[in-house]
């Protein structure tokens, strides 16, 4: 999967896409959502999220089948 837009870098925070898995039958397997912060340092930090807004460790395991 790939996806791109092009916009202000101050603007980058504010995005929180939302994507989906499928599993081999083409059922939903897991929702997901990722996110670019800014940390205490004011360096861009990332992060994916599961359906319950829990930060997975990166490279995330996204499918369990």
């Amino acid at each position: 999967m790939c996806n791109s837009i092009y916009l202000n870098e101050a603007h980058i925070t504010a995005l929180k896409p939302r994507i989906v898995t499928f599993d081999q039958d083409n059922h939903i397997s897991e929702r997901l959502s990722y996110s670019v912060d800014l940390d205490a340092s004011g360096r861009y930090s990332f992060s994916i999220h599961d359906e319950a807004n829990e930060a997975l460790a990166i490279p995330a395991l996204v499918s369990r089948a």
